[in-house]
């Protein structure tokens, strides 16, 4: 853009009509012949070239197709008229800011330095689409369908132009996948290739103080402020769309971290008025949040598609481990990259680290003491992760905690100068206190809590303002927390879980309060359960249900375990049972994968409650596979089996046949070859379902998977669709007999004459293509065109 790229906002408009002149001087044209050209009045063409009025959109486009400007030259224009409008300003200054912030790694660090770049580390993830309804809604001929448990790029969500439903579990990537698309989206806008929706990130809590434009401005303000926001955005920023025909695409994140469920629920109504009411042309919504009950979810209405964000997978540890070792100057990163995921491999701590926010923080702890063994639990790597971000803060020197936070108070006195590092000596204490207080719920001040602590009371001859401040900045030094709209939040909800773990076990008698109210939860049915025959039914049965919040239940565990190891078992054993069920069983499996500490007999009766469920023919299909795939992700061997024989199951629903059959491939069992192969030729399926069988055989097999095509293009039992999707997957393989095949159908009178001169067409292209595939010589192979 020249010169005019460095013009400033006060001299954008003068750049802009200076550029219109210059280009309506270089063809040759008057201000009569531009007005008549682009269709607009002398005096509003005036107006412009003199400076009076800043072009609308649309009318510098009509201006620039009458002087003949197109391409980058119009985008340079664009971004002239972007700056000189008081809009424009606004818009800038937000794209701007908002990379800015989005840019920032959303984890807490402990490295020298500050934290890398987002992007540095980030590693982009898949997501699945959750299963909706019931199994044959969605399982009639001809009805489009995109399955349940097919693997998509997480980013693809967002890029959609449909409201979505993120999950995933505690540090399971949530913050990273928003904020990487923030960045590219902006990145896009700033380079003049904005697509039609522009990012805007917003905590969910947000949008519970205040309607949705109010709640918008507040949170953009203040967490763009730091990051180069020149002029608070007024609340009509967010009112209008960012640019004619463009809207805003709300993200928003940590709907969990809200721990009132009623507010939750207005939350979700909010968003849900207004993507269905008369502002849905403006707003687009994404909602982050770890899993919650489907009667909150409900709140957001009918057909909103919910995706489960998944783990990294084990082959890409390489390759995020050596992003945080290359920031952290670690010699030959991709070498220690392979030694840590070997070492990860040997102490069974693979699947922990697939969660992203546990690998950022094993990278780190490895990259800060590379000598030193990682630690084995979750708990245990919170601490060790918390006892750095201690050593930098307390460092001695100017820099440290002590000399900065105290600076000043020594003209107060020795008392007060005492009093202060009383504080900093109990300021772990304190945090870990103000966290068991938003776990319960509080929604006090941070400072109002903290300072309400014996260890934090105020001197006496220290003003009030003063000891807030100290109180203040102790907190915003520590490491922990940072400053969200002038009140201190906890960097990462499950820090806030972890220190309030920590803080409910902190004496013998504390955890064992702690662990009574988790864990007894019991029920009553007048009916029997229905994994437990042993029940009549009409006994007025007692069963065991299990905590729902698994993240802060599994931190809890940990303290517990390291006070005493035998504290929670009892508890655990009656999940583990048929009075705990699946649910309790899941409960189980889920602290396994978080890396809690757990008794071997207690996983292991889990795993037997989980087989016997599986093998229990009364029970509903979904609940039986629900019981596999819990026992798969214990570990258990037996699952493979029971995939199998649920596949071949012929009273078991189709649809989750299908889905034993895709579980038995996914473990790598051999037989799963033969289970596609035999269900596709299985004609109580449906062809739709037929065919997905054969493709799954295609991708272990493709030379029988040759034959099982041709024998499905001449299967009279189904229609001419699927014939003809198998006549060209056969084709796809280059099988000679896709000629024969297409000629078959061509002259197939039960066929109509659409699909019959398809199939003579088809099968003169395959020929053809053929023939040059030959002559291109043995070297020109492949799987189609």
């Amino acid at each position: 853009m020249g010169d005019d790229a460095n013009a400033g906002q006060g001299d954008t408009h003068t750049a802009l009509a200076d550029r219109l002149r210059k280009l309506m001087t270089a063809r040759r044209m008057s201000q009569a012949d531009l007005a008549t050209a682009a269709g607009l009045s002398k005096a509003a063409v005036s107006n412009i070239l003199n400076e009076k009025s800043v072009p609308h959109v649309d009318t510098l486009d009509r201006l620039a197709e009458a002087l003949g400007i197109t391409g980058k030259a119009l985008s340079e224009l664009h971004r002239l008229r972007d700056r000189a409008d008081p809009r424009g300003r606004r818009l800038d200054s937000y794209l701007h800011a908002a990379l800015g912030a989005a840019r920032d790694h959303p984890y807490p660090g402990v490295l020298p330095g500050t934290t890398p770049p987002l992007a540095a580390v980030y590693v982009r993830q898949q997501a699945t689409r959750r299963t909706e309804g019931e199994p044959e809604a969605a399982d009639r001929e001809g009805v489009p369908h995109r399955d349940a448990g097919g693997v998509l790029p997480a980013e693809q969500l967002l890029a959609d132009g449909q409201m979505c439903l993120i999950l995933a579990g505690p540090g399971g990537g949530k913050s990273s996948l928003l904020r990487t698309h923030l960045t590219r989206a902006i990145e896009q806008w700033l380079a003049s290739h904005g697509g039609n929706a522009l990012p805007v990130l917003i905590p969910a809590a947000e949008l519970d103080r205040a309607p949705l434009i109010q709640a918008l401005a507040s949170a953009v303000n203040a967490e763009l402020r730091s990051h180069g926001l020149v002029d608070e955005l007024p609340p009509a920023f967010f009112a209008t769309p960012p640019r004619p025909g463009v809207r805003w695409l709300v993200l928003v994140d940590g709907l969990d971290e809200i721990t009132d469920p009623a507010a939750r629920r207005r939350v979700l109504r909010t968003v849900a008025t207004v993507a269905g009411g008369e502002q849905a042309a403006l707003y687009r919504f994404a909602i982050a949040t770890r899993p919650l009950p489907d009667a909150e979810l409900t709140h957001l209405g009918p057909g909103v598609p919910r995706y489960d964000l998944l783990p990294f997978a084990p082959e890409d540890l390489p390759a995020v481990a050596g992003g945080w070792f290359r920031q952290s100057g670690l010699p030959d990163p991709d070498e220690a990259a392979t030694r840590f995921t070997q070492a990860l491999d040997r102490t069974h701590m693979t699947g922990l680290a697939r969660i992203p926010l546990m690998l950022s923080m094993l990278c780190q702890l490895h990259a800060a003491a590379p000598e030193q063994l990682l630690p084995p639990t979750r708990g245990r790597i919170y601490d060790a992760f918390i006892t750095e971000l201690h050593k930098r803060q307390h460092a001695p020197g100017p820099g440290g905690i002590r000399v900065q936070t105290c600076a000043g108070l020594d003209r107060y006195g020795p008392s007060a100068l005492a009093q202060a590092e009383h504080t900093l000596d109990h300021l772990h204490q304190l945090i870990a206190h103000l966290a068991a207080e938003r776990h319960r719920g509080s929604t006090l001040p941070a400072l109002t809590i903290v300072e309400s602590q014996p260890e934090a009371q105020r001197p006496t001859r220290l003003p009030p303002d003063e000891w807030r401040a100290f109180l203040s900045t102790c907190l915003s030094r520590s490491g922990l927390l940072t400053t969200r709209a002038g009140e201190h939040v906890f960097l990462h909800q499950t820090l806030l879980e972890h220190l309030a773990a920590r803080h409910a076990t902190r004496t013998p008698q504390s955890r064992a309060h702690a662990l009574h109210q988790a864990f007894h939860l019991p029920a009553r049915l007048l009916e029997s359960r229905p994994w437990d025959s042993r029940h009549r039914p009409g006994d007025c049965r007692r069963y065991w249900k299990a905590p729902a919040d698994l993240s802060y239940t599994g931190f809890l565990l940990n303290a517990a375990h390291e006070g005493d190891p035998a504290a929670a078992t009892p508890y655990l054993a009656r999940l583990a049972s048929f009075n705990g069920g699946l649910e309790g069983c899941a409960f189980i499996t889920a602290q396994v994968q978080l890396g809690t500490p757990l008794p071997q007999d207690v996983i292991h009766a889990a795993a037997d409650v989980c087989h016997d469920l599986a093998r229990e023919a009364t029970l509903g299909d979904f609940y039986r596979l629900e019981a596999v795939r819990v026992l798969a992700e214990l570990g258990d061997v037996r699952a493979a089996d029971l995939w199998h024989d649920l596949a071949r199951e012929a009273t078991l629903d189709r649809l989750y046949r299908l889905k034993a059959a895709w579980a038995l491939a996914e473990l790598g069992d051999v037989r799963a070859a033969d289970l596609w192969h035999d269900l596709a030729r299985d004609t109580t399926f449906n062809g739709r379902r037929r065919l997905e069988a054969a493709r799954a055989l295609t991708k272990l097999n493709g030379v029988r998977a040759a034959d099982l095509w041709h024998d499905l293009a001449r299967d009279t039992t189904l229609n001419g669709h699927w014939r003809q999707e198998a006549a060209w997957a056969l084709a796809k393989l280059w099988d000679e007999r896709a000629a024969d095949v297409w000629q078959d159908l061509a002259r197939d009178t039960t066929l109509d004459s659409r699909r019959r001169q398809e199939a003579a067409w088809a099968r003169v292209k395959f020929q053809a293509r053929a023939r040059r595939r030959s002559a291109a010589g043995p070297g020109n192979s492949g799987n189609g065109e």
